[in-house]
């Protein structure tokens, strides 16, 4: 998943916003898609908040036809399902009320791979950045139960198809690829070793159906990228089966930057590529927060990434920028700002002396307390 700092407002309408947004909706139907791309206009402030993907078949062959639009407005989804021609489920407005009282983000969009009946309408609340409560209470709000469930999910959402039939995925977000790859196939295994490997995972995230009995069927393993040296593709996905970077770029609707996020399929050997825009900002360092603190009503995670890879920060030192994402409640700014200065000064301090982090962030300023690393696997 991405960083959700909210980007400048004067990034939505501009020629270019206004192209990529023609670009976005015109592949949803080969053919211009006025209504839809005038929603995404007025509702998308942030390129990098188009993501569009390409699948690799076991035989080689290559489909597109996949695209979320991250923050969306329900004027997005809404347009979406108009031009595809699939009723939304009665339940849509509910989780578009919970999406606001919690204030996760929505995330709308479509795929038109396959058969045409399976073609959908895509729903999901993105509660990746939110805390282990309010994880919770969206899926109590949600009435959703899943069978063995260890913890809330990041993100949940709904595929609806133009048969009629409403599918439910969850997804389960870790900072360690490896761990969570274990127990589930040994694409999943080989592909987080690889990542690992040459250090391209900022993190991994296995999504998994929910049966109408309420089981868990795993069905893909995904590994987030950070931002590859010279803007080059890692060995990871270079060395993908039937990899062919120029084909790729052929099938998607806008010039992409590097791979935002690879998966692989966990019952054949597909594997699927997600891009977002060129030059609409670097990848997240890491999913999951270097830390997580509370103050008894708000609940923070504190993200450190390189430097030169950081377009904003709260705070900077020389090897890292500091960014701040609330994850639960509305912490007051002079508490923020305590909380911010203390823990750059720990930084600072690890930074010089050579040591670990984690073991210096556990006596925060009054009113903070840690919780733990943010990893949740």
């Amino acid at each position: 998943m991405v960083s959700h700092e909210k980007p400048p407002a004067e990034l939505a309408d501009s020629p270019v916003a206004r192209e990529l947004a023609r670009q976005v909706a015109t592949s949803l139907a080969g053919r211009s898609c006025e209504h839809l791309a005038a929603a995404l206009v007025a509702g998308v402030m942030d390129p990098a908040s188009y993501e569009a993907s390409v699948r690799v078949d076991s035989d080689g062959r290559m489909r597109a036809g996949r695209m979320m639009v991250e923050r969306a407005t329900p004027a997005v989804l809404e347009a979406i399902a108009a031009e595809l021609e699939v009723a939304l489920p009665d339940e849509t407005s509910l989780w578009l009320d919970i999406a606001r009282s919690e204030a996760v983000p929505v995330i709308a969009g479509w795929d038109c791979r396959g058969r045409t009946e399976r073609r959908c309408v895509k729903l999901y609340l993105n509660a990746s950045d939110a805390s282990r409560a309010a994880r919770s209470r969206i899926l109590a709000s949600l009435s959703k139960d899943p069978a063995g469930l260890d913890e809330p999910p990041a993100v949940i959402g709904i595929n609806a198809r133009a048969d009629g039939q409403v599918e439910t995925k969850i997804y389960i977000q870790s900072s360690n690829a490896l761990s969570l790859a274990d127990g589930l196939s040994n694409a999943a295994r080989v592909l987080a070793a690889a990542a690992q490997g040459e250090g391209a995972d900022a993190g991994a995230v296995v999504s998994m159906d929910v049966g109408s009995d309420g089981d868990l069927v795993p069905r893909a393993f995904f590994v987030a990228l950070r931002e590859p040296e010279e803007r080059e593709n890692w060995g990871c996905v270079r060395s993908l089966p039937g990899y062919d970077g120029d084909a790729i770029k052929a099938l998607l609707p806008f010039v992409p930057a590097p791979p935002r996020s690879v998966g692989v399929s966990l019952s054949d050997a597909s594997w699927t590529l997600y891009c977002k825009p060129l030059n609409s900002g670097c990848a997240p360092e890491a999913l999951e927060p270097a830390a997580v603190f509370r103050d008894g009503v708000a609940e923070v995670g504190v993200f450190i990434a390189p430097t030169e890879r950081s377009e904003r920060a709260f705070r900077r030192t020389a090897h890292h920028a500091v960014s701040i994402r609330v994850r639960d409640g509305e912490p007051s700014p002079p508490a923020l700002e305590s909380l911010v200065d203390w823990f750059t000064g720990r930084l600072l301090e690890s930074e010089s002396r050579g040591t670990a982090l984690g073991a210096c962030l556990v006596d925060p300023p009054s009113p903070w307390h840690f919780v733990d690393t943010g990893d949740r696997s």
